[in-house]
């Protein structure tokens, strides 16, 4: 198991095939996925694909990529966060967009996380700039974002799509190298 961070209850690491429960668990509820892109998963088929896939992508760059966000002690893991590369230039822009079971909602695990995860960003020296983005309707997602320090720079209309099959507008989010206090 290759962990990229930890927090006081999370770790943050590569995925593993036996985590394919854990991923279909949440991955096909409708309640989770309906503002991502990906469908929502059908048989646990699907689960084991995406983990495969994402196993492979590891040998292409072991420092950005999709996590399992593992709840410590339970060895459950409870979502996800994708950390990739939107820019190289001028030191480099990350996207960050992050799933949680609905269980595990309302806890502050995922900003926890997402927290943890810009600082290991700045550690590694990956990016000057780190963005994030959620559909206006899915305001959780905005308020781990404000709560993680990030500035919320305006509405871009119609720029999303999600599983509802419908365009929508997205709400953009920031954080600074700078602002990341280690």
């Amino acid at each position: 198991m290759k962990i990229k961070y930890e927090t006081e209850r999370l770790i943050v690491r590569e995925w593993e095939s036996k985590d394919y429960l854990d991923l279909f668990e949440y991955a096909s509820d409708e309640e989770v996925t309906k503002f991502l892109v990906f469908p929502t998963y059908k048989t646990k088929k699907e689960a084991k694909e995406r983990i495969k896939y994402l196993i492979e992508k590891y040998k292409e760059n072991d420092k950005l990529g999709d996590f399992a966000i593992e709840l410590k002690g339970a060895k459950k893991v409870i979502g996800s966060i994708n950390l990739s590369l939107h820019s190289l230039k001028a030191g480099g822009i990350v996207s960050v967009g992050y799933t949680l079971n609905k269980n595990y909602q309302g806890k502050g695990y995922m900003t926890e996380c997402l927290k943890a995860s810009f600082k290991y960003i700045k550690r590694n020296n990956l990016a000057k700039r780190i963005r994030a983005i959620h559909d206006v309707a899915n305001t959780k997602s905005g308020a781990v974002m404000k709560r993680c320090g990030m500035t919320f720079e305006g509405i871009a209309r119609k720029a999303g799509e999600n599983n509802f099959h419908s365009r929508h507008d997205v709400a953009n989010y920031s954080i600074l190298d700078e602002e990341i206090k280690l």
